[in-house]
């Protein structure tokens, strides 16, 4: 007769060999089961293990028991660069904005991410879970690829936030901000972004570009709104969207400066109807923009003239009264739809020259002349458009010898000409202002062109990493973020370093000494060398019985004095 089940388990052991030699040693706890008709495991539990070429069974330390705890409770985190980025997103509103446009978690998320391209110079996305070990951010939970690729397509749809995010920042400008506007492109591979067009490249690279248009506040040194268009859209067209986002906006009597990408007279037009003010580059060889240019020369040569702060340039203004016509779109006032209509507006125009520029623009243009004469010679029969008008405007054909010899010359006549406005520049504005408040205006629109290196160096924001639209989208508006904070930190870097060095009342020589230190080390390094300088800083908390324990790395008095003066301590 077969033994009768008694339901009891049986404990046996089992050992099992590892590739390097070691044999663990389980305890295993098994019993039968009556349905099935077989013996199955109801537990196992390692006990221990025995080395290669020994007996002795190594015991496994026993785990800590409910409720056990440790004597100490430690951790470790990199507190100077976090600091830092702290400080940055409450002193410039920055996280104020962001938490008032999105929801609590969605703006934890958004700060975190920006915060850490800036603080880690544009390291990819995958490397982030890693870095937020070492690193405190505000969102505390792991920021893995499906978080932070949920976030972008949220943020992407979210155009309620965006734009209010926008107009939070733009409440926070000065009265009568200048406000450069320009752009910049974008290369990528991906055929799944449907803006990636064949256009004009910056980057020369061949690829398919989504354009970038961004708004910048010059003196309040901070980028305020920023669009993407698709990658063929010319930028000289790309203004009516720009002026329309600026009325939504409200801001109280904006300065638009542009380059002369941006120019024509259609776009002057805009800006004239629409009442506001604006600031361009012209070409100084457009027919209305010579005349000025000539009848000011004589002025220009006059030493009182000469530009204030950059004696290389010379400058003068002068007033015109300038004739627009458009057809009528709509019926109104009495006046038909399609009917041609011609208004005047008084415009500045602010003419300058600068030798050095002509002397190097001269050179420029001998050895392209040069050039295409050479090429002319040996035979080459295909050009650019632009090296064809050239050809044929600069250059002369004729043939020497019975054997009809191809010569080329030089049409002098011509290049005289064009080399009549070498060195001159010009701006049109539709406000009177002084000629070099104009040109300082134009120069610190060339900030802009900085900024878009910053976003594509050093923010990751060279190509869109990203399969969709929407989550391009998003992922922009991150960067935009976190240009934010690098745009802040410069500002205030450069605010520091004016006031360094100064003999004032109430400096020390020894403190003076340590400025002009201070002013040496932060000229010779970027901001992120200066982010990654304060990276090394540790803080290190302690619990135990006895009392909770806190230090931080120490730091010479040059980096105190820095984060003194830049708000970060109140030491």
């Amino acid at each position: 007769m077969p033994k009768a089940i008694t339901g009891k388990t049986h404990v046996g052991e089992r050992r099992e060999r590892r590739p390097n030699g070691d044999i663990y040693i389980y305890e295993r706890i098994t019993a039968y089961n009556e349905k099935t008709g077989k013996t199955y495991t109801v537990s196992q539990k390692l006990k221990g293990k025995i080395k290669p070429g020994t007996r002795e069974i190594i015991p496994t330390r026993p785990k800590k028991r409910k409720g056990e705890r440790s004597m100490f409770n430690a951790v470790r985190k990199h507190t100077g660069l976090t600091d830092i980025l702290e400080w940055i997103g409450k002193a410039s509103g920055i996280d104020d904005d962001v938490l008032a446009s999105f929801s609590e978690g969605d703006a934890a998320k958004i700060l975190s991410i920006a915060r850490y391209w800036i603080g880690s110079g544009g390291n990819t996305l995958p490397r982030l879970e890693s870095w937020q070990v070492m690193h405190s951010l505000p969102y505390p939970e792991a920021i893995t690829e499906d978080v932070y690729g949920d976030l972008f397509k949220d943020i992407g749809r979210n155009e309620d936030g965006v734009q209010g995010y926008f107009s939070s920042r733009a409440v926070r400008l000065d009265k009568s901000p200048v406000l450069a506007f320009d752009s910049t492109t974008i290369s990528t591979y991906s055929e799944n972004q449907s803006e990636a067009r064949q256009g004009f490249n910056k980057d020369g690279d061949g690829l398919n570009t989504i354009k970038l248009l961004t708004i910048y506040s010059v003196k309040d040194r901070e980028p305020l709104v920023f669009a993407k268009q698709p990658g063929n859209v010319p930028d000289v067209i790309s203004i009516e969207n720009a002026l329309k986002q600026l009325k939504c906006l409200n801001l109280e009597k904006p300065l638009i400066v542009t380059d002369n990408g941006y120019y024509s007279q259609e776009n002057m037009m805009k800006f004239a109807l629409r009442n506001m003010k604006f600031l361009t580059l012209v070409d100084p060889n457009v027919v209305w923009v010579r005349r000025t240019v000539d009848a000011l020369r004589e002025t220009l040569a006059s030493m009182s003239s000469t530009c204030p702060f950059d004696p290389s340039v010379c400058g003068a203004t002068a007033t015109r009264t300038h004739e627009f016509s458009r057809v009528r779109q709509r019926s109104r006032n009495g006046k038909v739809a399609g009917e041609k209509e011609t208004f005047s507006r008084r415009l500045y125009m602010h003419v300058f020259y600068s030798p050095d520029n002509e002397a190097k623009k001269e050179l420029v243009f001998r050895k392209d002349l040069l050039e295409l004469k050479s090429q002319v010679e040996s035979g080459v029969t295909e050009f650019t458009t632009t090296a064809q008008r050239k050809i044929e405007k600069y250059l002369v054909r004729s043939t020497k010898g019975r054997g009809g010899q191809l010569k080329i010359g030089f049409n002098d006549k011509a290049i005289a000409e064009a080399k009549k406005n070498f060195g001159y520049f010009a701006l049109v504005s539709s406000q009177s202002m002084d000629t070099f408040v104009a040109l300082k205006n134009y120069r610190l629109r060339e900030k802009i062109e900085e900024l878009f290196a910053v976003q594509k160096g050093g923010l990751d924001g060279a190509r869109p990493r990203t399969w969709y639209p929407d989550n391009l989208r998003g992922r922009q508006f991150v960067q935009f973020i976190s240009l934010g904070y690098h745009c802040f930190l410069t500002k205030k870097i450069k605010e520091v370093r004016a006031s360094l060095g100064k003999n004032e009342s109430g400096k020390t020589k020894a403190l003076l000494k340590l400025e002009k230190k201070l002013d040496k080390w932060l000229e010779k390094r970027s901001i992120a060398q200066v982010l990654d300088w304060f990276d090394c800083i540790e803080t290190t908390n302690v619990k135990t019985a006895m009392g909770n324990y806190r230090w931080s790395t120490e730091s010479v008095s040059r980096d105190q004095l820095f984060l003194k003066y830049l708000g970060v301590t109140g030491e």
